[in-house]
């Protein structure tokens, strides 16, 4: 149909004078309205940008095909048990109308299960679908599901779910209600294989979905302003009697409240799918690095190189050339030779301009992807942490963020994290002995947070179960503490098989100047204090407390930041080819009795 077609009023009463008797005539399906902004996209502008409007970034709706098309390998998916389809079981009034209905939009079920390749990487994609009843739960919903769930603990597969769910079916009553329990058992074995379940929460994610497979991935990932909760707004007004406040249950809401890990744009969702698969596979391990580390050297200094260039111009360089070592004695000769008093470790280790953790991070590993919350109240942004990759090695890293600005640590609680922040540390510690990756803690805190909500939501038990759970993990953990290791909030992510000290950092028992508050009831004799508490690098190493120094030519800051990489990526190289001598149970057992001696 032509766009700029005219047409003549309908009669010549509906036309004035002062208006244009011809006007151009647009089909209604050529325009789609906003529900968010209200502005009307061009219906081809808006499907080529994955159905987002492109003023206000609102994400539409997907049917299932719309779904598995975005992110399924062109050609690559085979769809599973196709054929399916709901009946009415319970002889439910009008409910073969309503399932005519919904198959009369295109979509043969709620939910299309099949496998297919994302990123190159074989996997099981289950996209639920909004057409067909609003997603709602059925038997048959829960069966393909479930299906799709043992087909991969057979094949070794990892899952992906897209959830979008009105809920349970109500027109299948208690039969509905039991694909709850069906699904989430089926999803407990893929999870026992050592398998990896994403689950992308789309909008809506309510009810029973929510309350059963949508809450239970390894990793949640949820789309920009999806409705994710159990119980629907209106039932929460209706019951409660009170008007919700804006974007309560929305993605940002869950992220901001810790479950969600992360919210991805849709023109990110493939690649962010992708990047989480391939640092889950299965081909490169910790007992594996003296055969592979050499293969992923030149790869991995490379794009170092590269992402140096980009990041922080002149700053970082190339990191192909091999690492100048620095021995132990040497580097201790080193820092004896500094006649620097333990005070001024303190100051140095507090400085703003100091490395913080993310700073770490980007220089030592890459495809950093970070993950967000503890699954039960909040995410504590004084903790860091998510999966990357060390010369081709996926390794799960966290650490705790100060932050340099005075914004920037005020967002980060200026290092002192809260029990949400201990709880996804190790909620990520376990994710990652799951799937058989290192751990390694970037510590860096002036102590727990001492708040009364801290003390409301479990501060110490928080600690302690770090303590319990950290201790016995079969995978290699090194913490590395980069400025203060202040009390229990440091060792809380200091179990490890190793912990090694930056030159200008401190590691003690209390902050110097509540140890001369308590034991001389004057705080003003802290720098006394820090040398009576043998804090420093150099007395905890005399200690036996830790098993390396990192050498601080200049304080660890922007400034030499390159410098200070290539010494730490050189010994954590060295660390993992020992570890790769250990069995899982012998890693585990080196870490009790390093404790066991002290």
């Amino acid at each position: 149909m032509d766009l700029f077609a005219f047409v003549k009023p309908k009669n010549e009463l509906e036309s004035r004078p002062e208006e244009q008797t011809n006007v151009p005539f647009v089909p209604e399906e050529m325009w789609t309205k906003c529900p968010k902004c209200g502005t009307m996209l061009l219906t081809t502008d808006m499907e080529e940008n994955f159905r987002v409007c492109t003023k206000c970034g609102h994400h539409f709706r997907m049917n299932a095909k719309q779904r598995v098309a975005l992110l399924a390998d062109d050609g690559s998916f085979c769809e599973h048990d196709a054929n399916m389809a709901s009946k009415n079981i319970l002889d439910f009034p009008g409910y073969d109308q309503k399932l005519e209905k919904a198959r009369a939009t295109g979509s043969k079920e709620s939910v299309m299960c099949g496998e297919c390749k994302i990123g190159g990487i074989d996997a099981v994609l289950c996209a639920m679908d909004s057409d067909f009843m609003m997603g709602s739960m059925g038997t048959v919903t829960g069966e393909k599901i479930t299906r799709a769930f043992e087909y991969a603990t057979e094949n070794a597969l990892p899952v992906i779910v897209c959830t979008v769910s009105g809920g349970a079916r109500m027109q299948e009553g208690i039969l509905s209600l039991m694909q709850m329990a069906k699904t989430s058992a089926a999803l407990k074995r893929h999870s026992e294989a050592g398998l990896l379940y994403i689950s992308f929460m789309t909008d809506p994610t309510t009810g029973g979905v929510t309350a059963s497979f949508a809450s239970l991935g390894d990793i949640i990932l949820a789309e920009p302003g999806a409705l994710i909760g159990f119980a629907g707004p209106r039932v929460i007004e209706q019951t409660i009697g009170q008007k919700l406040p804006e974007g309560f249950q929305r993605a940002e809401f869950q992220l901001t409240h810790g479950f969600v890990d992360q919210i991805v744009e849709r023109k990110d969702q493939k690649r962010v799918l992708g990047q989480i698969l391939k640092l889950h596979s299965q081909e490169h391990g910790w007992e594996k690095w003296n055969d592979e580390a050499e293969n992923h050297t030149e790869a991995a200094s490379a794009s170092r190189a590269e992402k140096a260039a980009s990041v922080e111009e002149g700053k970082l360089k190339s990191r192909k050339a091999p690492f100048s070592g620095i021995m132990r004695q040497k580097t201790l000769n080193k820092i004896a030779g500094r006649e620097r008093d333990a005070w001024e470790a303190v100051r140095q280790s507090r400085s703003a301009g100091r490395l913080n953790a993310s700073d770490y991070i980007r220089i030592l590993f890459d495809d950093f992807t970070e993950f967000h919350g503890d699954r039960y109240y909040g995410d504590d942004m004084a903790v860091i942490g998510g999966v990357a990759s060390f010369y081709g090695m996926p390794v799960t890293v966290i650490g705790q963020e100060r932050g340099k600005s005075p914004k920037d640590s005020m967002k980060h609680n200026f290092g002192m994290p809260s029990p949400e922040g201990y709880r996804k540390a190790l909620r990520l510690m376990k994710q990652a002995a799951k799937f058989n990756r290192p751990i390694i803690c970037f510590v860096d805190t002036p102590g727990a947070f001492p708040g009364m909500e801290a003390e409301e939501r479990g501060q110490g038990e928080a600690i302690a179960r770090n303590l319990l759970e950290m201790s016995d993990m079969k995978v290699p953990i090194l913490a590395i503490i980069t400025g203060q290791g202040g009390s229990g909030g440091a060792l809380a992510l200091a179990v490890s098989n190793e912990v090694w000290m930056m030159e200008n950092a401190t590691y003690s028992i209390l902050s110097p100047e509540g140890f001369a508050s308590i034991l001389w009831k004057d705080a003003k004799r802290a720098s006394e204090a820090a040398k009576v508490m043998k804090m420093t690098a150099e007395d905890l190493y005399e200690l036996g407390m830790i098993e390396r120094i990192i050498c601080e030519d200049e304080p660890a800051t922007d400034d030499n930041i390159e410098e200070i990489g290539r010494i730490i990526d050189r010994h954590m190289r060295e660390f993992f080819q020992s570890c790769a001598e250990k069995t899982p149970d012998e890693i585990a057992e080196q870490r009790y009795e390093r404790f066991r001696k002290i």
